[in-house]
């Protein structure tokens, strides 16, 4: 059985074009990569993978096809499962990188020697402007110096890395999360909760193109957004946060659509999720060392 140094996962979407670019990136690394790619088209995109890498032996390719589309959390979930390295980083198909081993390197040296860190936030700006974005900022500070190393409670779905087995010890990405929001964060919650800690990496550039293909109407990600921010506090919270929660957010979501009987449909749906689990004091005050936000 081959040992990989780490598992690389991507999940794509109506994007081969900028999936194959950011594959490039990968290309040439010293390190021994296992590529996992869940394509979640209904096409296949295999052949046009395995002529990118095939020359490359540095990289073995686990190619992932349902036939139609997982959704991000659930297609995450999937590739978590089927790593075979306890260290994983994931990736957007958008995005561009200008030194994946430097990325791998840190990867792998803060896992080893930090052994509480389970999750890495990465440092991810536009790929047009090179500056940060500030929805793309591990925090809910977005006046901290972007140039060191810091804990925190979020990753950004672009890019982040994580130790496997924490992942799964805790219960993996959700499977009820639909085909887009939050999900990074619930499971950035969850692991907290179990005691392990996040922390941003200042080294680990990546450039986030933010391509409009293969995403959703803003609209209906609103919708996710309410969705799936309320149902993880109402899990997992203190009724506070979830009160807060669910009335800052549909306010939004009101303000922004105007669809007053879907966002009934809506609020029904989450009344009626009675998944719970909530978390412990340990969990509030690890949030509040690193000086999280938690109301909505």
């Amino acid at each position: 059985m081959i040992k990989f140094d780490i598992s690389i996962g991507i999940l794509s979407f109506k994007r081969t074009d900028l999936l194959l670019d950011s594959l490039k990136c990968l290309l040439g690394s010293s390190f021994n990569i296992e590529l996992l790619v869940l394509n979640n088209n209904d096409f296949c995109i295999y052949n046009d993978i395995q002529s990118l890498i095939n020359s490359d032996q540095g990289i073995t390719l686990k190619y992932l096809h349902t036939g139609h589309n997982l959704g991000v959390s659930s297609g995450r979930r999937l590739l978590v499962d089927e790593a075979s390295s306890d260290y994983m980083i994931l990736l957007d198909d958008d995005i561009y990188l200008n030194n994946i081993d430097l990325i791998i390197k840190n990867t792998i040296d803060v896992f080893n020697n930090e052994k509480d860190v389970s999750l890495l936030a990465f440092n991810i700006k536009e790929y047009s402007t090179k500056q940060h974005n500030r929805y793309e900022i591990p925090h809910k500070n977005k006046s901290l110096d972007m140039s060191k190393d810091f804990y925190t409670y979020l990753i950004i779905g672009a890019a982040n890395a994580l130790r496997v087995s924490v992942v799964k010890t805790v219960g993996n990405f959700p499977d009820d999360f639909g085909l887009y929001g939050f999900e990074e964060i619930d499971v950035a919650f969850r692991v907290i909760n179990s005691g392990a800690k996040i922390k941003y990496i200042s080294g680990n550039v990546v450039y986030h193109k933010k391509s409009p293909d293969g995403r959703f109407s803003n609209d209906y990600v609103l919708e996710l957004y309410l969705i799936n921010r309320c149902k993880m506090a109402k899990r997992y919270l203190k009724r506070r946060y979830f009160y807060s929660c669910l009335f800052v957010r549909s306010a939004h979501y009101l303000l922004k659509t105007k669809k007053v009987s879907n966002f009934l449909k809506i609020l029904n749906q989450i009344i009626k999720d009675d998944t719970e689990s909530k978390f412990g004091n340990n969990f509030y005050s690890n949030i509040k060392e690193v000086k999280g936000f938690l109301w909505f």
